[in-house]
């Protein structure tokens, strides 16, 4: 029972939270980054007591969930994907601004320096590091391990990998069409990922490696004079 309750909440009660809060409008004073940064460390958290609970409850193992050593077949070769390609990514990343016009370029820094989401000082960055594993690890271990867990014996487990993707993609938020079916896209691609191979392990790096990487190189273009030199920003 309490595997049940756990996954509404995940599949509706949360994604509705989270839609409702990015279409409404809210007149309330806009937190600090640490303020956000540590409510998602809580949220998560909090949800994670929730399965361990539920998983002690029900006896599921942490093999259940995903979280089993990978030794060989897909799940070892798929956890060579992020190790190797990660790097690769990065580095066609800076070949590709490499190649930019300056124009271009400057026009994509000052990007960077007007979004509020990204850390600006050190504190900042260590909270983002570990807001990121949250989420990462988090919410693949909810919404693939754990979702995937419960939903295959009722759905089967195509119908599990929609219901857990389009839940996770709505749980984002809505900007516009464009993001939210972007989201509920990917959300079932890794759902996909994680049913064919059973491993949580590359998904996790993925989930991690991306958004810290990008986060890094953005923390080193606010933390830069116009003459390009790095400075400490408070």
């Amino acid at each position: 029972m309490i595997d049940l309750a756990l996954a509404f909440y995940l599949v509706l009660i949360l994604p509705s939270q989270q839609l409702w809060r990015s279409i409404r409008k809210s007149d309330k004073p806009k937190r600090s980054r640490e303020q956000r940064y540590l409510a998602t460390i809580r949220s998560i958290g909090m949800t994670l007591i929730a399965l361990v609970a539920a998983c002690w409850w029900s006896g599921h193992t942490a093999s259940d969930l995903g979280l089993g050593v990978p030794t060989s077949g897909a799940a070892l070769w798929c956890l060579l994907i992020p190790i190797l390609g990660l790097p690769l990514l990065h580095y066609a990343g800076k070949a590709r601004e490499a190649k930019m016009p300056a124009a271009k370029v400057a026009e994509m820094y000052e990007q960077v320096r007007a979004s509020d989401a990204l850390p600006r000082t050190p504190g900042e960055m260590k909270l983002f590091v570990l807001t990121t594993l949250f989420i990462g690890g988090g919410w693949e271990l909810l919404y693939r391990g754990f979702l995937t867990l419960v939903l295959m014996p009722l759905v089967g487990a195509w119908g599990a990998v929609l219901i857990a993707g389009v839940a996770y993609g709505a749980g984002h938020g809505y900007s516009n069409p464009r993001q939210i079916t972007l989201s509920i896209v990917s959300a079932i691609l890794f759902s996909v990922g994680y049913v064919l191979t059973g491993s949580l392990w590359w998904l996790i790096v993925v989930h991690v490696g991306i958004p810290l990487m990008g986060a890094i190189s953005c923390y080193k273009i606010l933390n830069q004079q116009p003459n390009g030199e790095a400075h400490a920003i408070s």
